[in-house]
């Protein structure tokens, strides 16, 4: 499966059900805490990878940045432009693929106070070239910002578990998640909303080689966070919502080793 074709084949139910601000799971989770690692954007000139039908885009452009949004879904950026009409001034759309080193460095070195990649990573066969490419896009103190489903947890072939028990008489129940593999680089099929027109290809790597190609490019990482719903009053949904202590994204701020 090429890995732009879902993306071509989704992009209408992928547009509808993000729409102009996003589902709870970008409201929630994904954005407040990337906006908290990006800081203050207004007057800067941000790259968003991987840009969708333009959400977050959109979202840098209303706190004052001048953004360049790219996404390789040529039907993603229709959407995006569509939507973002109201900030075209503010929003140079162009599509690219990101594997592409030198695709991407044709949008500009040293030309961005920073560079966000939302949710995409984990769909990115190969993540290398970006990672390599990125202290030449970054300006002098820039940063590089990006969200990601949880390595350690929300990966293919995860499991929602409920358990119960009675302990001395008294009932009690879990819920958690039944992982099986980690270390070993695993790729599939999946969904990211359900419903949509055609499965997507995940590439679920551990830490370590998620991180390794940043790393290797000289970033340093400086920030952290890794999102979760609040706890419900019952805590009864065997989803997400109902697993306040595991969190199923990761968000993570880089800098150039140079800038740090």
């Amino acid at each position: 499966m090429s890995e732009s074709r879902p993306w071509e084949e989704n992009a209408a139910f992928w547009d509808a059900q993000m729409g102009d601000a996003g589902n709870e799971f970008h409201l929630r989770l994904i954005r407040p805490a990337v906006e908290r690692l990006l800081g203050r954007v207004e007057g800067c000139r941000v790259l968003d990878v991987a840009c969708g039908n333009g959400l977050f885009a959109r979202r840098l452009a209303a706190l004052g940045a001048r953004v360049t949004a790219t996404d390789v879904s040529q039907a993603m950026l229709e959407h995006a432009r569509r939507r973002g009409t109201a900030q075209a001034a503010s929003i140079d759309y162009r599509q690219c693929d990101v594997t592409d080193a030198e695709a991407l460095l044709a949008l500009g070195e040293d030309a961005f106070d920073a560079v966000v990649c939302n949710m995409a990573l984990m769909d990115i066969r190969e993540i290398a070239p970006l990672a390599s490419v990125l202290p030449r896009l970054l300006a002098a103190g820039g940063r590089f910002v990006f969200s990601i489903t949880h390595p350690c947890f929300n990966r293919l072939g995860i499991r929602f578990v409920y358990e119960s028990e009675h302990d001395a008489g008294n009932p009690v129940s879990r819920r958690g998640l039944l992982i099986t593999n980690y270390l070993t680089p695993v790729a599939g099929e999946g969904v990211a909303i359900d419903g949509q027109p055609v499965n997507q290809l995940y590439f679920d790597r551990p830490l370590s080689l998620l991180l390794g190609p940043f790393f290797e490019a000289g970033l340093v990482m400086d920030a952290l966070e890794e999102p979760a719903f609040p706890p419900t009053e019952t805590g009864a949904s065997l989803d997400w919502e109902g697993l306040p202590e595991i969190p199923p994204v990761l968000v993570a701020r880089l800098r150039h080793r140079a800038s740090s």
